[in-house]
């Protein structure tokens, strides 16, 4: 998952060949999240930020837009226009919660918002372009059966640039959410604290967020994801069958490229 907190985004599924995602009238899984996801996601993205950073090292602008899929509150969106200085991003997310927080993010920064275009919905409501320097799948993968994920892969593969990375994580199967509930993240807001909570299934996990007034729980929201248990290597297996090379960055998080990257002195 992408962020302590929770996966980065709604759900995106394949509604047929080279799209990825249902309409943008499905259900907003991730609403009630939203609110809490940035005040709590800090932990993760200590770890995350480094990963996606390295990932992206040498991409290159010129080569077209950085699609982000489910771009959720913007973390990974942001994190991505840092790292790759005049990348334009093209944030796609189905969650409309999600997508006012991603708003709220791109008003405080005005030099972001020039750079980052909001689908609102999934790959199935964009036109991309004919090339992308990169691509960003976090809080993703999970969400797919096996038919959607290759629909997903051969779509990466025909629209990234040669050598160019996609960026995706799975659920770390070194650390699954415990059966018990397991407390992922706190944070102090004024007078109250918020709380992150993981419980998890056979299918998946709970999300849990909790706002406490000292020992009484003021309000509590909780999440089911239903998540699969998909792995780095199977992950490969699927990519390679699109032509894409995966070289993991951790058990939980890789990067897929088309080709070994060339140089611009071969391609003239």
């Amino acid at each position: 998952m992408s962020g302590g907190a929770g996966p980065a985004s709604g759900p995106a599924t394949t509604s047929g060949p080279g799209s990825v995602g249902p309409p943008a009238t499905a259900g907003d899984l991730y609403g009630a999240a939203a609110e809490f996801y940035d005040l709590l996601a800090a932990p993760a993205w200590a770890r995350l930020g480094p990963l996606l950073r390295r990932a992206l090292e040498g991409v290159d602008p010129a080569d077209g837009p950085l699609l982000d899929v489910g771009a959720g509150t913007g973390l990974a969106a942001e994190a991505a226009a840092d790292a790759v200085p005049g990348v334009r991003v093209l944030a796609v997310e189905p969650s409309a919660g999600m997508r006012i927080a991603l708003a709220t993010r791109l008003a405080g920064r005005p030099a972001l918002a020039d750079r980052v275009t909001v689908t609102a919905g999934t790959l199935h409501d964009v036109r991309l372009p004919g090339r992308l320097c990169a691509a960003v799948v976090l809080g993703v993968v999970g969400h797919l059966d096996s038919a959607e994920r290759a629909s997903l892969w051969r779509l990466l593969s025909e629209r990234l640039a040669p050598g160019a990375p996609a960026v995706v994580d799975v659920l770390d199967r070194t650390a699954p959410p415990t059966r018990a509930p397991l407390r992922l993240a706190t944070r102090r807001v004024g007078d109250l604290d918020y709380e992150s909570w993981s419980e998890g299934a056979d299918d998946g996990w709970t999300l849990t967020y909790r706002v406490r007034d000292g020992e009484r729980v003021v309000r509590e929201h909780a999440v089911p994801l239903p998540w699969s248990g998909v792995g780095i290597a199977t992950v490969a297996e699927e990519a390679a069958a699109a032509g894409l090379v995966c070289t993991p960055l951790a058990p939980d998080f890789a990067v897929l490229r088309t080709t070994i990257p060339v140089t611009r002195e071969e391609t003239s």
